[in-house]
């Protein structure tokens, strides 16, 4: 009796095998009459993970229509609120369904929106986010690598959820970017000609260090892959100590980190070294360890693929990304990095260097769109443009820009330039967002820099009063609900940033000044210190 039950068994089993075999090899034929006859719009799944591989062969078309039920459902827990049973529903969905980007946007927008929001920690929150943003780089884009609606979501979740404030944690999102992007670029920051170049293959490394090379050696004798000493490089964010003696003595230490770097960079981030300089090239240089330049990124991707297709409407979307994103990156888009109290302290500023750059797309996109779609946009950038530039010292540009506005613009740029920046001035202290009240405190600390290198330490000391007293009535404006997400940092800590700042953007003659006026100030407090 039971040899009969395990023949039974054993042949159901072969059976099955051989059903699974055969949907296979007729899978096969199908997708190759899909793409011989036209009939797809991309080729079948390739190097897929075994799930998919299993879902794809053998549920065949059927899969479509649990997909389309569990989408149905999907949307019934969207409704209803439950996130949890709404991601595993979604993620079920990407599993049957690889190419149907709707649920990779979908689930992705919700782990990032939905699902981060009901925690209140917020390394909790920072974990939901990547997560959003891993499914559609990591995931989505492997099945779908030119999808432009995947790059314009991934872009937004950077534009948006990251950049701008309206979520309690995004400073804590932006910090830990900056921190993230830091041990990725490590010494090449800025430098993407040079990280480019690292081979992108262990191959390809072979060939430049040798097979010989100690890097081999090391591997063997510690019984370790290639793919687990990239594992520990990517969590410490260097070669580890263990290998660097020997292959420093050897001289392959920079194409080692080089190629473990390039691989991280465009494996895992999925960001080319040649069209992040192309970007830079054309709107001036980004600080890439910030969310602004990542929008960009993905938006410039997006445009590339919508062109194809001559939908018009989608390459505005996209092209409004890029300049709202060049205005964000204008107000707020330069990374300090500051040691405070043995404490290395980030902060935002404005990017200077990207104004003129940011002009020219408002105008190229007003030139391709029509000026009724971007007037709006390029009218408030132009105000915050001439303010900006006035706060920071650049009177000269901030009066070019308000001449040209006359011309455009009129109505609101009336009158003298001095009288124009002072209004505009008492509204962003009345009303100020957080880039407009941290610049307007920064530029004063500016003012009472420069004012101390030229020797006038009345003046010095009232743009520092004036510094703390808005900074004050800004934290106190704001109110203690918003107080998380909008509070500016300390000032001594805004302080420090902003010497660091004149020290190396001032003129050399003028940064030299400073330098002695704060050396001379040490010596005076130590003296009276010490009586």
């Amino acid at each position: 009796m039971k040899a009969s039950k395990f023949r039974n068994f054993f042949l159901g089993l072969a059976l099955f095998a051989v059903l699974v075999i055969a949907l296979s090899m007729l899978q096969n034929r199908m997708n190759g009459i899909r793409v011989e006859k036209e009939l797809t719009d991309t080729e079948p799944l390739r190097n897929a993970p075994p799930l998919v591989a299993f879902t794809t062969v053998a549920l065949g078309g059927f899969r479509g229509l649990v997909a389309d039920w569990l989408w149905l459902r999907s949307g019934k827990m969207q409704d209803e609120g439950n996130y949890f049973e709404l991601v595993q529903l979604a993620n079920w969905i990407t599993k049957l369904q690889p190419r149907f980007t709707a649920a990779h946007s979908f689930l992705a927008w919700n782990m990032a929106y939905n699902v981060s929001v009901t925690f209140h920690g917020v390394d909790d929150r920072w974990r939901w986010v990547q997560r959003g943003i891993e499914l559609i780089r990591d995931e989505a884009l492997l099945y779908n690598p030119s999808d432009p609606e995947l790059f314009q979501q991934l872009g937004w979740i950077y534009q948006h959820k990251m950049g701008k404030d309206l979520d309690d944690a995004n400073r804590y999102y932006k910090t830990m970017m900056g921190w993230e992007m830091i041990k990725l670029f490590g010494p090449y920051e800025g430098r993407w000609d040079i990280l480019g170049s690292g081979a992108l293959t262990r191959m390809k490394l072979q060939d430049r260090i040798g097979r010989d090379s100690a890097l081999w050696t090391m591997l063997a004798e510690k019984q370790m892959t290639f793919d687990q000493l990239e594992q520990q490089f990517r969590q410490e964010g260097r070669v580890p100590q263990d290998f660097v003696e020997k292959l420093t003595r050897e001289g392959y230490i920079e194409q080692v980190d080089l190629c473990l770097r390039n691989r991280w960079l465009q494996n895992k981030y999925r960001l080319n070294p040649r069209l992040m300089m192309a970007i830079n090239a054309a709107y001036g240089e980004l600080d890439w360890r910030l969310p602004e330049a990542h929008a960009i990124y993905w938006a410039t991707r997006g445009k590339q693929e919508w062109r194809k297709t001559d939908s018009n409407f989608k390459e505005l979307q996209c092209d409004r990304m890029i300049f709202q994103s060049l205005s964000a990156a204008f107000q707020g888009g330069r990374l300090m990095v500051v040691n405070q109290n043995d404490t290395y302290q980030l902060e935002m500023m404005p990017n200077l260097n990207v104004v003129d750059t940011t002009r020219a797309f408002y105008e190229s996109a007003k030139d391709k769109h029509g000026e009724k779609m971007v007037r709006g946009a390029f009218e408030n950038f132009m105000v915050d443009a001439v303010v900006m530039l006035y706060k920071f010292g650049a009177r000269s540009k901030a009066n070019g820009y308000f001449q040209d506005s006359k011309k455009k613009f009129g109505g609101r740029f009336d009158g003298q330039l001095d009288r124009f920046v002072l209004k505009e001035l008492e509204e962003d202290v009345a009303t100020a967002n957080y880039n407009q009240g941290q610049s307007t405190v920064q530029s004063y600390i500016v003012m009472s820099c420069r004012m101390l290198a030229v020797d006038k330490m009345e003046d010095a000391v009232g743009y520092e009063r004036m510094a703390k007293a808005i900074h004050t009535k800004y934290n106190k404006d704001i109110g203690v609900t918003t107080h998380e997400r909008r509070a500016l940092p300390p000032l001594p800590q805004m302080k420090s940033t902003m010497l660091k700042w004149c020290l190396e953007t001032f003129e050399p003659p003028v940064a030299k000044a400073l330098r002695q006026a704060l050396a001379q100030l040490n010596a005076e407090a130590q003296a009276e210190a010490e009586e």
